[in-house]
């Protein structure tokens, strides 16, 4: 006798005192899938869940864009109840835009300009 065998103790060649579950298969009737739940009895257990259709993602329905328009700005600036815009280039929709075109540090800025400041 070795000592794993004195360490582990006696084997036993009956399985009468082992338990056991049933193995879990995948439902073939796609009626739902087994999850933790109340059974009948009250008791907590394995109950069965239905399948819930599954919903393609619908996206909302998309806004007419607002045309906007490149400024650029010399300073920093907050305008109550119009925004704010950053020293540089900035893209605002054409309502807000026409607002900041009023004062005399903004003035409106070309596309190619605006791509030549972001290297493109």
């Amino acid at each position: 006798m070795s000592e794993n065998d004195a360490w582990n103790g006696p084997v036993s060649d009956s399985h009468a005192d082992l338990i056991t579950a049933k193995a879990t298969k995948k439902r073939s009737d796609g009626d739902g899938t087994d999850t933790v739940g109340t059974i009948e009895t009250g008791a907590i257990g394995v109950a069965k869940s239905t399948a819930k259709p599954k919903t393609t993602k619908s996206s909302a329905p998309k806004k007419d864009k607002e045309p906007t328009v490149a400024l650029h700005s010399t300073r920093n600036v907050v305008w109550e109840g119009v925004g704010k815009i950053d020293k540089g280039y900035n893209i605002l929709p054409k309502a807000q835009a026409e607002k900041w075109l009023t004062r005399s540090h903004v003035r409106e800025a070309t596309p190619e300009e605006v791509a030549r400041e972001y290297g493109k």
